[in-house]
C-alpha cells in the first residue's frame, strides 16, 4: 500500500465572523472563543480541591449525530478525502461557517496531487451548502465554479482589532506561514519564512486569557521517550502571529499509553496533534492518541481523542487510567476513556477521527470532526465530516454513587451573587454548604439550610432557606454534600478567585551524616518518612575522614562489593517541584549515577529516574536528568579533578535547572503538569538492579532531598556554606514556599527555554 506522511488539520478557531451567512436559523445562538472563557469552574482535576470522599471522577464522551456524515466527498476537486479545519458562528451569533481541507489533483496547473482549502456554509450546522465562489479555476477548462478558496490557511483567527482592514482576518497555513484577509476568503501571505517549525499537524488560536497567540505543533524536543522515537506535541507562544519562538515539549506518551503493546514489539503510543481550547476558567485540549500497531511501531494504526486539561495551557494533567474501560483499543486492563472514539466496522469513522475544538450551541459543545474509514497512512482512504454533541462543561462529573459523597474545595474570594451549579441528580440530591474563614460553617449556610437540587440542570441556582446570594466579604469554601448526584461545575459570582494554597505535607529530607547514632538521620525533621537505608556496604568514614562539610562523609563504592547503593525511603513521589542536590567526589572521575530510581534495563520508563554525572564529559555533557521517560542534559563541563563538587538539579514543573558548584549550567524543558511519580524510592550511587556499570565510588555528603525548586541564590548559599550552616539560618518554614510564588519563579525558565524541533 501507498505509504505518505498525512497533512490533516486539526484545528478549530472560534471566533465571531462578519461575513458567509445571512441572520437565521439556528435554534440556540452559537458561542466563539471570546465568548467561552468565564467564571465555571470545572471539576475536571483536583485544582479547586481541598478534600473528596465517597465519589469518584468519571469522564463523558462526545456522543455522535444519528445522521452522520453531514458533508461528504460530492465534488471532482475533493477526490476521496474531506476534513473540517476551521468552523466559525456567523457574524449575529447564529448559522455556520467551515474551512474544510481535500486532498485533490489541481487539473488547472498539472501538478499532480494536492491540497485546497474548500468553504461551506450552514444556518443549523446539519444541512451543509458548499457555494461556488469564484476565486480559483481548477479544472484547466477556465471556469471557477466550486468552492476553493485560494491559498486559504486552514486555521483562521478573527482580529478585529486590527487598524488595518485588511487583516481583519488572520490564519496559519502552508506549513506554517502566516496569512491575513479582509474577509476570511481572500488571503494575503505574510511570512516569507515559515514561522514555526514542526510537523504536519498543529493547532494555532489567540488565547482571550493570556492576549496571546499560541501554537500546539506536532514536534518539539527530539521526541524520544522511553527509548523509542515518538511524535509528541510542542508548545509556542508570542504577541506576533509572523514569529513564533522555537517550540518545546508538553505534552508526551507515558507507561499507560503503551500498555497496550505487545512485548518484545516496538508498538508505540504516540501524540499526533492537540487543539487547544480556551475554556471557562481553564483550558480544554482534545489530545489526538495514535497507537502505532505495526512491525515498525511508527506507520499503521488507529486515532482517537481523549481529553486533557490545564490551567495555563502549558502544563497539561492526563485523565486518570480508570480501570472500567472498555473500548474497541482497550487491550489492558488499565485504560483512558476515549472523549472522541473511532467509529465500528464498516463505519466512515472506523479508522481514525480528528476534531477541531467544539463550538457552544447553548447549552451543548457541539464539535464537526472528520471520520476516515481506514487507519493511519493505509491509502487509500475516505474520510467524511459528522458531528458529535456533550452538554456544557460535560467532559468530567465528581459522581456519588451508593454512599453520600462529599467534595470540599479550596478557599475562594470575591464570590457575589447567587451561585449556581452545573449538576445531574435525578433519583437523588445536591446540597452545598459554606465554610468561613474560622473553618466552621457560615450562619444559615448550614447543609440543613440548603434548599436540596434535584432533577438536571445546566445553571441550577442553590438557595438556602433564608440566603438566596452568596455572603460578601472574607474566604469561603464549599462543601457540595451528593447523594446519588453528578457535579460538572458551579460558578460563585463574576469575580470569583480561588486562594492557591501551598501543598501540605511538602517533602523534605536532608542526610549530613554527622554526628554518632543520628549519623543516618534525616537533618530537616522528626517526621520519620525519609529515612536511609543501607542496601550495600556502605559506611561512614570513620577511619579516614573525608567530608565536604562538618566531620563526617558516607563512602559509597567499595573495591570488594561493586554494586552498592543507598535507599531513601518514601522518595517515590516527587511532586511538580523538587530540588535534588549532594556534595559528590567521584575518585576514578567515570559516569555515576547520583539518584537513581532505575532498574538498571534499557529503557527508562515513565514510572523511573536517573539523576548521574560524567566528571570526564566524555558520555555526558556533565550533568543529566532522566526523567518521564525523557533525557536532558546540561551545558558541557569537565570537572574531573577527584575533588568535591556540589551537583544540584531543580524541576518546577517541567523546567529543568542544572547547578555545579553553585552555578547554574544550563536549562532544559520537558511536560510538566503531571506530578513525578515513581515506581520505586531514590537509590544514591546505583542503580535498583545491576545492568551496566554506573558505580559511584567514592565519597557523598549533605544530601538534601525537597520538595520545592530553590532559587539559584539558595542553590549558591548551599554549595558555598554547606547544609548545616545554610539551613541553620534559614527559617524551615519560609523553605515551604506557596505554589503561586513557585509559578513566578518559572517564569524565567520559560522565557529561556526553546527546543527546535526537528
Amino acid at each position: 500500500m501507498t505509504q505518505r506522511t498525512s497533512y490533516l488539520p486539526t484545528l478549530l478557531f472560534l471566533v465571531p465572523t462578519a461575513i458567509g451567512i445571512s441572520p437565521s436559523s439556528a435554534v440556540e445562538p452559537v458561542r466563539a472563543t471570546e465568548q467561552m472563557t468565564g467564571p465555571w469552574q470545572l471539576f475536571i482535576d483536583d485544582y479547586l480541591i481541598a478534600s473528596k470522599q465517597n465519589v469518584v471522577r468519571r469522564y463523558h464522551a462526545f456522543h455522535k449525530h444519528p445522521d452522520n456524515p453531514l458533508i461528504v466527498v460530492d465534488k471532482p476537486w475533493e477526490a476521496h478525502v474531506v476534513a473540517a479545519c476551521t468552523v466559525l458562528p456567523g457574524e449575529d451569533g447564529t448559522g455556520f461557517r467551515m474551512w474544510y481541507y481535500c486532498w485533490t489533483e489541481d487539473k488547472s496547473s498539472r501538478k499532480g496531487r494536492g491540497s485546497f482549502m474548500c468553504y461551506a456554509v450552514s444556518k443549523d450546522g446539519l444541512k451543509w451548502e458548499k457555494p461556488n465562489l469564484g476565486l480559483y479555476e481548477w479544472s484547466g477548462d477556465g471556469t471557477k465554479n466550486n468552492n476553493i478558496v485560494p491559498h486559504g490557511p486552514g486555521h483562521v483567527m478573527h482580529t478585529p482589532w486590527e487598524k488595518d482592514p485588511q487583516k481583519r482576518y488572520q490564519g496559519v497555513g502552508g506549513m506554517y506561514h502566516a496569512f491575513s484577509s479582509p474577509d476570511g476568503l481572500n488571503w494575503k501571505q505574510e511570512s516569507t519564512e515559515k514561522i514555526v517549525s514542526g510537523g504536519d499537524t498543529s493547532h494555532f488560536y489567540w488565547d482571550p486569557h493570556t492576549r496571546r497567540f499560541r501554537c500546539t505543533v506536532k514536534g518539539g524536543g527530539n521526541g524520544c521517550v522511553s527509548g523509542l522515537r515518538r511524535r509528541v506535541v510542542g508548545f509556542s507562544e508570542t504577541t506576533d502571529p509572523t514569529k513564533f519562538p522555537p517550540l518545546r515539549m508538553v505534552m508526551a506518551p507515558d507507561d499507560v499509553d503503551d500498555l497496550w503493546c505487545k512485548p518484545e514489539t516496538v508498538q508505540r503510543t504516540h501524540f499526533y496533534a492537540c487543539p487547544v481550547l480556551p475554556y471557562e476558567t481553564m483550558y480544554i485540549g482534545l489530545l489526538q492518541i495514535y497507537r502505532a500497531e505495526e512491525p515498525e511501531g511508527y506507520f499503521h494504526g488507529p486515532l482517537w481523542l481523549e481529553l486533557v486539561s490545564s490551567r495555563d495551557g502549558v502544563h497539561w494533567l492526563r485523565e486518570e487510567p480508570d480501570t472500567s474501560v472498555r473500548h474497541i483499543y482497550a487491550l489492558d486492563s488499565v485504560s483512558r476513556p476515549p472523549l472522541l472514539d473511532i467509529g465500528k466496522y464498516r463505519e466512515f469513522d472506523r479508522g481514525m477521527v480528528f476534531a477541531p475544538t467544539p463550538l457552544l450551541v447553548g447549552d451543548e459543545l457541539w464539535a464537526f470532526y472528520t471520520g476516515y474509514d481506514e487507519e493511519h497512512d493505509l491509502l487509500p482512504y475516505r474520510s467524511a465530516i459528522g458531528l458529535a454533541k456533550l452538554r456544557k462543561d460535560g467532559f468530567a462529573s465528581l459522581d456519588a454513587d451508593e454512599l453520600p459523597g462529599e467534595v470540599l474545595t479550596k478557599r475562594f474570594e470575591n464570590v457575589d451573587g447567587p451561585l449556581q451549579v452545573n449538576y445531574h441528580a435525578r433519583g437523588g440530591s445536591i446540597r452545598v454548604e459554606l465554610i468561613g474563614a474560622d473553618g466552621q460553617v457560615i450562619a444559615g449556610y448550614g447543609r440543613d439550610d440548603c434548599e436540596p437540587l434535584t432533577g438536571d440542570a445546566i445553571r441550577g441556582t442553590v438557595s438556602w432557606k433564608t440566603k438566596k446570594e452568596l455572603p460578601s466579604g472574607g474566604p469561603v469554601r464549599f462543601r457540595f454534600i451528593l447523594d446519588h448526584g453528578r457535579l460538572y461545575s458551579f460558578m460563585a459570582g463574576q469575580n470569583a478567585k480561588l486562594i492557591n494554597e501551598p501543598p501540605v505535607p511538602v517533602l523534605q529530607a536532608l542526610y549530613t551524616f554527622e554526628g554518632n547514632t543520628e549519623a543516618w538521620s534525616d537533618m530537616l525533621g522528626g517526621d520519620g518518612l525519609q529515612a536511609l537505608r543501607n542496601l550495600g556496604t556502605s559506611t561512614l568514614d570513620h577511619k579516614n575522614p573525608d567530608p565536604a562539610f562538618g566531620q563526617r562523609s558516607l563512602v559509597v563504592g567499595s573495591p570488594w562489593r561493586p554494586w552498592n547503593r543507598v535507599e531513601i525511603l518514601g522518595t517515590d513521589d516527587l511532586g511538580r517541584h523538587f530540588t535534588l542536590a549532594a556534595m559528590a567526589k567521584n575518585s576514578n572521575n567515570k559516569h555515576a549515577r547520583l539518584f537513581s530510581a532505575y532498574n538498571g534495563n534499557f529503557p527508562v520508563s515513565n514510572a523511573e529516574f536517573i539523576f548521574d554525572f560524567d566528571p570526564s564529559g566524555r558520555m555526558l555533557n556533565g550533568l543529566r536528568l532522566v526523567c518521564k521517560g525523557l533525557e536532558v542534559e546540561s551545558d558541557a563541563v569537565t570537572f574531573a579533578d577527584g575533588k568535591y563538587h556540589h551537583l544540584a538539579v531543580v524541576y518546577d514543573d517541567g523546567c529543568v535547572t542544572f547547578y555545579l558548584d553553585g552555578k547554574s549550567i544550563g536549562q532544559q524543558w520537558i511536560p510538566g503538569g503531571e506530578p513525578v511519580k515513581l515506581a520505586r524510592n531514590l537509590l544514591i550511587g546505583e542503580d535498583a538492579h545491576r545492568g551496566s556499570d554506573e558505580q559511584l565510588m567514592g565519597n557523598v555528603d549533605d544530601v538534601l532531598v525537597l520538595g520545592r525548586a530553590m532559587s539559584a541564590e539558595e542553590i549558591a548559599s548551599l554549595a558555598k556554606d554547606g547544609a548545616t550552616a545554610f539551613f541553620a539560618k534559614a527559617d524551615k518554614s519560609a523553605l515551604m514556599t506557596a505554589q503561586d510564588e513557585q509559578d513566578a519563579a518559572r517564569s524565567s525558565c520559560e522565557i529561556k527555554v526553546g527546543t527546535q524541533s526537528p
